[in-house]
């Protein structure tokens, strides 16, 4: 499934990860005020699934500000109250000092790589 916004396409796919389905989602863009809202609209509709695990892949991510951040934050915050869990892996340096700024959530962790992402994951299932 793929979604469009102005300067902003997400790419979600459902992977098997040690016998369980996770949803790994590629944003690839940049995340601004003109996109922010309607991205968080239709994206909250995918979270309908209760116990889904999603793995973020912020590496293609080249902007986001701080409605963006917020955004996340609610993500995994809807996911967690649902059973399941946001990861997030593909954190470049731009990412890096943004997210640096912020009082993250503990249980919210983030990883250089999608591959790195995914191997925690899957050593945690």
């Amino acid at each position: 499934m793929e979604l469009e916004f102005p300067e902003l396409k997400v790419g979600v796919e459902e992977r098997d990860l040690n016998g369980s389905s996770i949803r790994v989602v590629r944003l690839v863009g940049r995340i601004t005020n003109t996109n922010s809202q309607e991205f968080n609209r239709k994206f909250y509709k995918l979270l309908e699934s209760t116990g889904q695990i999603m793995i973020f892949d912020l590496s293609d991510l080249d902007y986001i500000n701080s409605t963006g951040v917020a955004i996340l934050f609610s993500i995994h915050y809807r996911a967690r109250e649902n059973g399941g869990r946001l990861v997030i892996g593909g954190i470049h340096s731009f990412l890096r000092k943004v997210f640096g700024l912020m009082d993250l959530p503990p249980e919210l962790k983030l990883y250089p790589t999608l591959e790195e992402a995914l191997e925690a994951t899957a050593s945690e299932i």
